[in-house]
């Protein structure tokens, strides 16, 4: 019975009715304000101004720099601009138009084709898509010095030392040299180094009969330079040349620095230049002998009928007074007169009584601080002429004049005799 009347409820169609309308209306929301907070977190703030690094020791060379700066940590930079500008005698009249500038991705950069030993100066800024970054601070970077150049001439040396001389090679001043010397005939010969030298010239001990290869490198911040052109130094002698600036207006003396002219044609007073280093009454030039106090031997050759004085003096010696007519100076002498060839060896104006009978046309003289003497010789006989006795109180240099036109020709460099060194 029941399932009859669950197969007939099963088989009437039912009307089912909703009370509740099915028309639905989305409604709107305002998100503007969540997309501005959204852009406000996404957004990138402009880098702040970048920090120079001070120049690293030995980052350079002559033509190129090694330039860094740092950055805050949380800063986002796209890429930086270095600016380069060099540093001149005259920055007033430069804009920052004169710089160059870089674009970079490091915070570091190698600028290049730069001159040598030149100071510039370098800024930087970062950029990223919000802007660009206040500019750092400028720092001051050089490039490495260009080698010295040793005056040769200038270089004097003895037995046991040698006073080296050089230009610096550069427009700006150097912070030090460095000197280098090795055994030129030991191979096997460690090269040793004389640094942190503050001027262009050094006083290097030596061996004795031995021959050097010296060179010079100039240093700054920057790094050393290239090594200069090698000499060659030998120390088997004392090896001098003539000061050109201690020389009377009327001598010439020639370009090698060993032979000195007293022509005839004498200069009227009016065009002679003085200076507090030339002589003025004796017709005078000074040797340029190393300050070393040991035994110093050259030789000076003559002409027959040259008037001469040949000695040494002290470096301050007057000017205005004759060498060996003071108490600064000690010279042999030869004059003419009508009868024969003179020879006096003059000091404060007082001349030993000494008679040459053969003339000497090549005259050695033998300095010896130790003994406290100077001796003079004939060279060519061996033959002892005289010696002074005194004990030198400061550094002498060898002097010459001419008391009428005529020249001498010096040697230096040489080994003294036996016959003087064992006397």
């Amino acid at each position: 019975m029941l399932s009859c009347r669950i197969e007939d409820f099963a088989k009437e169609e039912v009307e089912l009715k909703v009370g509740v309308s099915m028309d639905f209306t989305t409604p709107t929301a305002d998100l503007s304000a969540v997309k501005q907070m959204m852009e406000s977190i996404n957004v990138v703030p402009a880098p702040s101004a970048p920090v120079m690094n001070p120049q690293v020791v030995n980052s350079a060379t002559t033509s190129s720099l090694r330039v860094c700066w740092s950055l805050f940590s949380d800063d986002t930079v796209d890429f930086y601009q270095l600016y380069c500008r060099q540093i001149s005698e005259d920055m007033t009249t430069e804009t920052e138009q004169d710089a160059s500038v870089r674009r970079v991705k490091e915070t570091h950069c190698v600028v290049t084709d730069l001159l040598p030993n030149a100071q510039y100066e370098f800024w930087v800024t970062a950029t990223n898509t919000t802007g660009i970054s206040p500019a750092s601070e400028r720092a001051v970077y050089m490039t490495v010095p260009s080698p010295p150049v040793i005056k040769l001439q200038e270089c004097v040396s003895c037995l046991e030392a040698a006073l080296i001389r050089w230009d610096s090679g550069n427009t700006n001043p150097v912070e030090s040299y460095t000197l280098e010397l090795r055994e030129a005939d030991n191979h096997s010969s460690v090269t040793e180094s004389v640094v942190a030298i503050p001027t262009c010239e050094c006083l290097v001990q030596l061996q004795p009969w031995k021959r050097y290869i010296i060179n010079i490198q100039a240093v700054n911040i920057g790094g050393a330079s290239e090594r200069s052109q090698p000499i060659t130094i030998s120390t088997t002698g004392t090896l001098f040349h003539l000061l050109k600036e201690t020389a009377h207006p009327s001598l010439s003396v020639s370009p090698d620095g060993f032979t000195m002219f007293y022509l005839d044609e004498d200069l009227p007073i009016s065009e002679m230049v003085f200076s507090d280093t030339t002589f003025s009454s004796c017709v005078a030039v000074l040797g340029d002998l190393i300050p070393v106090r040991g035994q110093h031997y050259w030789e000076v050759e003559v002409d027959e009928w040259a008037e001469y004085r040949v000695g040494v003096a002290y470096e301050d010696t007057q000017r205005t007074s004759y060498l060996g007519a003071n108490a600064t100076s000690w010279c042999m002498r030869h004059l003419l007169t009508p009868s024969r060839h003179k020879y006096e060896f003059l000091h404060n104006g007082w001349s030993a009584d000494v008679r040459i009978t053969v003339q000497p046309l090549r005259i050695a003289v033998f300095l010896d601080y130790e003994r406290g003497t100077l001796s003079f010789y004939n060279a060519l006989l061996r033959q002892h002429l005289h010696t002074f006795s005194c004990c030198f109180h400061h550094d002498v240099l060898p002097c010459f004049a001419l008391d009428k036109p005529g020249a001498l020709t010096l040697h230096t460099g040489l080994t003294a005799p036996k016959y003087i060194t064992h006397t």
